[in-house]
C-alpha cells in the first residue's frame, strides 16, 4: 500500500456538447421547413403565380451557397453567437453591434410570423379571434421558457421526422392530380415578380442563423456541423420545392379549370392552403393531419426563437456591446429572463403592427444582410489570417460558392420594397451609433476589418488538454467520498467531474459566469472533499466543472477528452423502496464506449474481503482484474464465486473446480481464495456469499445485444444486496465478430430446441454455470 497525501487541485471549467448530427440537423431543418412551408406557398402564388416554384429554388440555391460558407466558418470558430460572432471576428466590433442587433431582430420576426401561421391554422378546429389566439400564444410560451421548463431534444427529433413525413405523403398524394395546364404561364406578373417573391420567402432560411447560434453545443464539430448546416439547407429546398410544385399543379378548385392564374387565385385566397388541398385530397383526416402538422411546426417556431433569444445578446453582452442586465440568470429559475421577457413581449407586440406578408419581408431583409457578411466573411478569412481561425472544413468551390451567395442576396434587397430597405439602413444606423456611444473603446474584439485586411491582428495563445485514467462524476456530497476511494484504488489519475446542468432557454457561457457569481454551498463542498481527500502518492487528481444541458452527455464527453480508461458512477437514487437506475446513470450505460464501474451503497472504512462472482466470461475476467487492484490498494483478500447447476455431471463440476484451482495460482501477490457453489438460483447463492464480503463484485451480461441496460441477474443483486456492489461493464461494440456470436447462438439455441431432449438438458446446465 503507498502513502497518502493531500493538496490543493487545479480546476478545470468545460462547456459540454450534447448536439450530435441528427439532433442539429433537426434545429435547422425544423426552424426552415417549420412555420413556413404551412404559410407562404399561397402567398407566394399570388405573388408570382406557377414562377413561385422557381423563388423558392433560387431562395434554396442562395441558402445551400451560405450554408457551405458557414460550414467553414463554424468549423474555424465553433462558439456561441453564430453569425454575429463568425462576423465580428471578421469584420470588428462596430460590425458585430449591426449583426447582432439584425440577426436578434430577424428571430422575433419569424417568431411573430410563427404565431400569425399558428393562429390561422387554429381557425379549422376552433374559431376565435385570430390575434387573440396568437398573443396568447406567445404569452403562453413566454411564461413557459421565463421558468425554464426542460425541453426534449428527442421530441423535436420526433416533430422533425413526422413533419417530413407528413409532407411527403402530401406531395405523393397529390402529385396524382397534378394539371399540366395549372403550370402556364410560368411568370404570369413578369419576371421581377420572381425575384421578389424570393426576397418575401426568404425568411423560410432562417434557420441557418439559428443553427450556427448552437455551435457551441455540437460534438465533434468538424464533421457535424459541416454535414448539418448542407443537409438542411438542402433538404429544405428540396421540400419547399416539392410542396410549390404540389400547390401550383393540384387540380382542385382554382386549379386546371382555370389554368395558372386561376390556381394562384384559388389557393392564394386561402390562409391554410396546405390544409384545404388535403382536404380535397383525403377529406376531413386529411385535413387535420396537415393542420395538427401546421399546428406543431408553428408551435416549434416560435418557441425557438424565444428559446433562443438569449444567444445573440448574450455574445454581445460577452463582448461588452450590450448592457449585462439583458443576460443576467434567474436566482430561482436559472435562465436569461430579461432576455426572455423583451423578446417575447416584443415578438407579441409585432402581432398588432405588422401583416403577414410584412412579417415575411422584414424577416426575409435581415436574413438576407446576414447572408451577404457571411459570405464575404469566408472570402476575407481566405485571404488574411486571424490567429487561431483553422477549419477543419474548406469550401472546395471557392470563391464561385460564396460569390453566388453575395450576388444572389444582394439582388434581393432593394426588390423587398420601402419597407424593408428602410428597416435595413435603420438598422445599420442604429447599430452604428449604438457602437459608437456605448461599445467603442471596450468592445471586444479590439481590432477591426482594416486591422485585418493588414494582417497586424496579434496571434493568441492556445493551452494544451490534459490527460487521465479514472473519471469520477460527482453529484451527491454524502457519497463522493466513496467513489474517490473506488477511483484512488482502480487507477493512478483521478479526473474528478462536477456536471452543472444548464436549462435550455440559457446559454452555456451565461450559465457559467452566474455560477461564478453565486457559487453555491454544495458546490463549495464538492470542491473542498475533492482538495482534502488523501490521495496516494503519485496519482495525479484534477476537478472539473462542466456546464451542459445534458449530464449523462457531459459525463461521456468529458471521458473522451480526458481519454479515461473507466467512468465511476454512484448508484444511490430509490424510488419508492426500490433503488432504480435513474436518468443519469441510463444515459451513460446506454451510449458511453469507456469501461464502466457502477457502485450501490457505501464502502466500509477498511475493505478486508472482496468477493467477485466468476462465470468465466468477458466482464467477469475483468471484475476480478478490478477486484486485484484494489485488494493490492488496500490489502483485502478474494473470494472468487462460481455457482453452478447441481445437474451438472460430477466429470463437468471437476472440470470447473481445476480450472479455479489454476486460476487461483495464477494471481501472486494477493491472497485468494475460491468457492464452487452448486445452485439452481445463481442470484440467491450470489446474495448469500456477499454478506459475508465487505464488497462484492460483479460482471455485467457479457451480451452484445440486449434491450436493458444492465443485465437483469447483476441488477437484481445490486438491488438486493446488504452490502456494497461493484458492477463492472466493458464496452460492447457492434462489429463483425458480434454478427458471427450472434447468429452461431442463436443457431445453437434453434439445434437445441429441435435436436433431443437429452442436449437441450444439458445445455441448461451449462447456461445455468
Amino acid at each position: 500500500m503507498g502513502g497518502i497525501e493531500t493538496a490543493t487541485v487545479e480546476t478545470t471549467e468545460r462547456l459540454g456538447r450534447s448536439l450530435g448530427f441528427f439532433s442539429t440537423f433537426t434545429i435547422g431543418t425544423g426552424t426552415m421547413i417549420g412555420a413556413g412551408i404551412f404559410i407562404l406557398p399561397g402567398l407566394a402564388l399570388a405573388n408570382a403565380g406557377p414562377a413561385s416554384i422557381i423563388s423558392f429554388l433560387l431562395g434554396g440555391l442562395i441558402s445551400i451557397a451560405t450554408a457551405i460558407s458557414m460550414a467553414e466558418l463554424a468549423t474555424g470558430m465553433p462558439l456561441a453567437g453564430g453569425s454575429y460572432y463568425y462576423i465580428s471576428r471578421t469584420m470588428g466590433a462596430a460590425f458585430g453591434a449591426v449583426i447582432g442587433l439584425g440577426s436578434w431582430l430577424a428571430l422575433i420576426f419569424k417568431g411573430t410570423f410563427a404565431l400569425i401561421g399558428l393562429a390561422q391554422y387554429f381557425q379549422l378546429f376552433y374559431p376565435l379571434p385570430l390575434y387573440f389566439v396568437a398573443a396568447a400564444t406567445g404569452l403562453l410560451l413566454l411564461a413557459i421558457n421565463y421558468r425554464g421548463a426542460k425541453s426534449s431534444g428527442s421530441l423535436q427529433n420526433v416533430i422533425v421526422v413526422l413533419l417530413m413525413a407528413i409532407l411527403l405523403l402530401f406531395i405523393a398524394g397529390v402529385s396524382f392530380s397534378i394539371e399540366p395546364a395549372n403550370f402556364s404561364p410560368v411568370a404570369p406578373y413578369g419576371a421581377v415578380s420572381v425575384i421578389t417573391t424570393t426576397g418575401i420567402i426568404f425568411i423560410s432560411y432562417l434557420g441557418l442563423a439559428e443553427l450556427a447560434a448552437v455551435s457551441e453545443e455540437v460534438k465533434n464539430p468538424t464533421k457535424n456541423l459541416p454535414r448539418a448546416f448542407i443537409a438542411s439547407a438542402v433538404v429544405v429546398t428540396l421540400f419547399y420545392v416539392g410542396i410549390m410544385t404540389a400547390v401550383v399543379g393540384f387540380s382542385g378548385p382554382g386549379g386546371a379549370a382555370m389554368g395558372a392564374e386561376g390556381a394562384a387565385a384559388g389557393v392564394a385566397t386561402s390562409v391554410t392552403p396546405l390544409a384545404d388541398m388535403a382536404d380535397l385530397m383525403a377529406g376531413e383526416y386529411g385535413k387535420i393531419a396537415i393542420a395538427l402538422g401546421a399546428l406543431l411546426a408553428t408551435l416549434s417556431t416560435a418557441n425557438g426563437a424565444i428559446l433562443s433569444s438569449s444567444r445573440f445578446p448574450f455574445a454581445m453582452s460577452r463582448d461588452a456591446l450590450m448592457p449585462e442586465w439583458f443576460v443576467l440568470v434567474h436566482e430561482k429559475y436559472g435562465t436569461p429572463h430579461n432576455a426572455i421577457l423583451v423578446t417575447g413581449t416584443v415578438m407579441v407586440v409585432l402581432l398588432f403592427l405588422f401583416d403577414i406578408e410584412e412579417l415575411a419581408r422584414l424577416g426575409g431583409a435581415f436574413n438576407i444582410l446576414i447572408f451577404i457578411l457571411l459570405n464575404m466573411a469566408v472570402i476575407i478569412l481566405r485571404n488574411r489570417t486571424l490567429p487561431g481561425y483553422e477549419p477543419a472544413f474548406r469550401d472546395p468551390f471557392f470563391p464561385f460558392t460564396q460569390v453566388t451567395g453575395i450576388a444572389g442576396s444582394i439582388i434581393l434587397l432593394p426588390l423587398l420594397g420601402f419597407l424593408p430597405f428602410l428597416f435595413i439602413l435603420a438598422l445599420v444606423s442604429v447599430g452604428a451609433v449604438w457602437y459608437r456611444f456605448y461599445g467603442r473603446g471596450r468592445a471586444m474584439p479590439e481590432y477591426n476589418i482594416f486591422d485585418l485586411l493588414e494582417d497586424t491582428v496579434e496571434k493568441a495563445h492556445i493551452k494544451p488538454d490534459s490527460v487521465a485514467k479514472v473519471l469520477v462524476p460527482i453529484s451527491n456530497p454524502a457519497h463522493e467520498r466513496d467513489l474517490l476511494k473506488l477511483a484512488d484504488c482502480l487507477g493512478s489519475d483521478i479526473i474528478c467531474l462536477h456536471v452543472i446542468e444548464v436549462p435550455d432557454q440559457t446559454d452555456l457561457k451565461l450559465a457559467q459566469e452566474a455560477y461564478h457569481e453565486k457559487e453555491t454551498e454544495p458546490d463549495i463542498r464538492f470542491k473542498e472533499k475533492f482538495d482534502r481527500y488523501p490521495a496516494r502518492i503519485g496519482h495525479k487528481r484534477e476537478y472539473i466543472v462542466a456546464f451542459d444541458h445534458n449530464i449523462p452527455n457531459s459525463i461521456i464527453e468529458q471521458a473522451e477528452i480526458e481519454k479515461a480508461d473507466m467512468i465511476i458512477l454512484g448508484w444511490h437514487e430509490t424510488k419508492g423502496f426500490q433503488y432504480y437506475l435513474g436518468e443519469v446513470i441510463n444515459g451513460v450505460l446506454s451510449t458511453s464506449k469507456k469501461q464502466i464501474a457502477l457502485l450501490k451503497g457505501h464502502l466500509p472504512e477498511k475493505i478486508e474481503k472482496i468477493l467477485v462472482a466468476y462465470n468465466g466470461k468477458e466482464n467477469s475476467n475483468h471484475a476480478l482484474y478490478l477486484a486485484k487492484k484494489m485488494a493490492a490498494n488496500t490489502g483485502a483478500s478474494i473470494e472468487i464465486l462460481r455457482i453452478i447447476s447441481p445437474d451438472e455431471t460430477p466429470e463437468e463440476k471437476k472440470e470447473v473446480s481445476e480450472k479455479l484451482e489454476d486460476l487461483v495460482k495464477s494471481i501472486p501477490r494477493v491472497p485468494v481464495t475460491f468457492k464452487l457453489l452448486e445452485r439452481y438460483s445463481i442470484e440467491d447463492a450470489i446474495l448469500e456469499a456477499s454478506n459475508h464480503s465487505d464488497l462484492t463484485i460483479i460482471g455485467d451480461s457479457s451480451q452484445r445485444f440486449k434491450v436493458s441496460l444492465l443485465g437483469t441477474l447483476s441488477q437484481r443483486v445490486a438491488i438486493h444486496a446488504r452490502k456494497p456492489v461493484m458492477v463492472v461493464k466493458k464496452s460492447k461494440p457492434i462489429s463483425k465478430e458480434s454478427l458471427n456470436y450472434l447468429m452461431k447462438k442463436y443457431a445453437r439455441k434453434m439445434y437445441a430446441k429441435f435436436g433431443g431432449g437429452k442436449e437441450k438438458g444439458k445445455e441448461k446446465g451449462k447456461q445455468a454455470g
